[in-house]
């Protein structure tokens, strides 16, 4: 299995290099010849393999057809846009034009778009920049500084924070700028789909990198301790190339949402673990990650539309014993309601003013 895997990560780190070569070409041209009277330029989309962040872009994508259905939609991420091309952009963009920054846990200290995020900020001063909903965690004093300055020196910044925490260290950290505090962008798609599935086990959603609050031989305790039942493991990191995700993003994301719907409950430490979960209104038990994330992004989910699917461990001991009586239900499951769609994504437009 190691050898296979080896070999799958090879394969896609050479078909991705020549995608990103080609790409980059690509993306200078569609730019150069844009001849459309509104566009909306979104920077920072991911080109990587993490299901949460590519489940962002379509929800991205997705809300912004929606609601500018007359704008033609340019991506611009990090690794496909060298200087030339956002100059190219400095130069073309028009007084009708948008401009957005995906969103994601990426105002974050070691994150390598963060220097992206405040070049494009300070490129694009004389226009609105609206940042999509953000995990802020900044610590090191040199970052924080930077990106102080590059926020808090736009006079038409917009930032939205997707937890409590985020929304208070923004509230310190760039007074200047227009602060809402916003759910996930994948949350859109809670309710909006109902799965039939037959509900069997557990799927056991976790991370392997350094948000990990868990030791292994902690969870894997907890797993043996739910005898008798399937028990799977995953994560929401999938091994597909650059190009697999550009042309077949929906029916990935679409892939593992109908794998969520035939469990009977999901027990993870991914905030999208959590958000997929409820797309498919299954059961989920969150764990903590090793920062607020997790703790704080669950609050989003208010006991009267989402008390019987979703529940916050304090430990893992706390875990075993919700997911034992939520495994009395026998599959049994409740059908959320379209809560973040009608209480917010409906209304976003209007709240920023465009």
């Amino acid at each position: 299995m190691q050898i296979k895997n080896k070999l799958q990560h090879r394969y896609i780190h050479y078909t991705d290099r020549l995608f990103y070569k080609l790409e980059k070409g690509r993306l200078y041209k569609e730019v150069f010849d844009n001849t459309s009277n509104r566009t909306i330029y979104l920077f920072c989309n991911p080109t990587h393999s993490n299901l949460g962040d590519q489940a962002q872009t379509y929800c991205i994508l997705k809300w912004l057809s929606e609601n500018f259905p007359k704008f033609n939609i340019i991506c611009a991420p990090k690794r496909l846009t060298p200087k030339s091309t956002l100059e190219l952009i400095r130069e073309k963009i028009k007084p009708t034009d948008l401009v957005f920054v995906h969103s994601g846990y990426l105002i974050f200290d070691p994150h390598p778009e963060l220097s992206y995020i405040c070049e494009v900020v300070e490129l694009f001063k004389d226009r609105q920049v609206v940042i999509l909903p953000q995990t802020v965690n900044l610590v090191d004093e040199k970052i924080m500084s930077k990106v102080q300055n590059s926020f808090n020196n736009h006079p038409q910044l917009v930032l939205l924070c997707r937890d409590d925490i985020s929304y208070h260290n923004a509230q310190k950290l760039f007074p200047n700028c227009k602060l809402i505090l916003w759910p996930d962008v994948v949350t859109l798609l809670i309710g909006r789909r109902v799965y039939n599935s037959t509900r069997k086990g557990i799927l056991f959603c976790l991370r392997n990198d350094r948000e990990k609050f868990y030791p292994d031989e902690e969870l894997d305790l907890l797993k043996n301790r739910f005898e008798n039942i399937k028990k799977t493991s995953s994560d929401t990191t999938i091994l597909k190339n650059a190009y697999a995700w550009k042309f077949n993003r929906e029916t990935l994301i679409n892939k593992v949402l109908e794998e969520f719907s035939t469990y009977q409950l999901v027990i993870t430490d991914r905030y999208h673990g959590t958000i997929f979960s409820q797309i498919a209104s299954t059961p989920v038990i969150v764990l903590s990650s090793s920062d607020h994330k997790l703790s704080s992004g669950v609050k989003w989910f208010p006991e009267a539309s989402f008390g019987n699917n979703v529940f916050f461990a304090k430990d893992l001991n706390e875990a075993y014993n919700i997911g034992q009586q939520i495994l009395k239900r026998n599959g049994e499951i409740t059908i959320n309601p379209p809560y973040f769609q009608e209480t917010y994504f409906s209304k976003l437009k209007i709240i920023l003013e465009i």
